[in-house]
């Protein structure tokens, strides 16, 4: 009998006799394994009533206000489970998040400690208490947390990225390439990290290697922006004018035309010594200022400053139309 044919039958067998707690318990947890949370809820409220003192099931009744996004019934629920089953790491456990999803920290802080009372090698209760603490500044306390974590689940590359990212914060820059590295290593496809060691090389004047991992960055993630944005920087910093061109139409095509984009396509123009695209550019950039995040101020005056443009020839302003895909015609519409 396959999981439909199961659903089906449990369904008929509780139309039949409503009182059937057995079925009615197989039917809620299968919804919640088939995304059917409301469904599993109904059910689960049914028991709850029935049997008011099971915690296992005030625990899955919280899960499903979870999934609904209902943290406040969520909490009431773990709540009551953990109350029922105090030595049950599970329902603490979930207790603690449903306190960290509303912004309860101290509470969360407080049973993710519980837990490890119970289970010393709780490796998420150490990353979560981590990610607390570090919310806090407390740097030193979240990297032995985190630290901790990974002692205990080394293939957790969410720790070793927060790791690195406390690494990266203290100076210690040996050490989070390291954790970093590990994080790719791990998980192949997470853009953060090599944006991060694209970051770091750049901040050490590695050009070459920032570039190799902003690459890798907007490979992973097509809809980096700032991945993009940085590349392109680094480009012109190479003098590598038509690479750059092309890093900004890719970003055109995954993240839209927006004042970043004009801007840094005025940079373009003012090094290849075109002043009426440089200026047309700043100008539009201005005019996108909503999604422009270099300095306005600097921008416009900037704009100021340009040198007087002599008036250009007609197939001149043509070639720039062509250029930036018809930049004023996109802007007008």
């Amino acid at each position: 009998m396959n999981d439909v044919q199961r659903f089906e039958n449990l369904k008929k067998t509780i139309e039949n006799d409503p009182e059937n707690f057995q079925a009615r318990r197989e039917i809620a947890v299968m919804c919640l394994d088939m995304g059917f949370d409301s469904m599993a809820l109904k059910h689960l409220n049914y028991l709850v009533n029935t049997f008011p003192n099971d915690a296992n099931l005030h625990f899955n009744m919280g899960i499903c206000w979870e999934k609904l996004k209902q943290f406040k019934f969520a909490l009431e629920s773990y709540k009551k489970a953990a109350e029922l089953k105090e030595d049950e790491p599970d329902f603490i456990y979930n207790l603690a998040l449903a306190y960290e999803n509303l912004g309860q920290d101290d509470e969360a802080l407080m049973q993710f400690k519980r837990v490890i009372c119970l289970e010393s090698d709780d490796s998420n209760s150490f990353f979560c208490i981590g990610c607390l603490l570090s919310k806090r500044g407390d740097t030193e306390n979240a990297i032995k947390c985190f630290k901790k974590a990974i002692e205990y689940n080394f293939g957790d590359y969410f720790a070793h990225f927060h790791l690195a990212n406390m690494y990266h914060k203290t100076g210690e820059i040996d050490k989070a390439v390291e954790e970093y590295k590990k994080v790719v290593q791990l998980s192949g496809d997470y853009s953060w990290a090599y944006f991060n060691l694209g970051q770091i090389f750049y901040e050490k004047g590695d050009i070459e290697n920032a570039v190799i991992m902003l690459n890798l960055t907007v490979e992973k993630n097509p809809k980096d922006k700032e991945a993009y944005k940085l590349l392109v920087q680094l480009y012109l910093k190479l003098n590598d004018i038509e690479t750059a061109a092309a890093v900004l139409d890719e970003m055109k095509e995954n993240s839209g035309e927006n004042g970043d984009f004009y801007f840094l396509y005025s940079k373009i123009y003012e090094l290849k010594g075109d002043l009426a695209k440089y200026k047309k550019c700043l100008e539009s950039a201005l005019k996108n200022e909503e999604t422009l995040s270099f300095d306005k101020f600097a921008v416009m005056k900037e704009l100021r400053d340009c040198p007087e443009i002599k008036e250009d020839k007609p197939d001149e302003e043509e070639d720039f139309d062509e250029d930036i895909d018809d930049l004023e015609e996109d802007e007008d519409a």
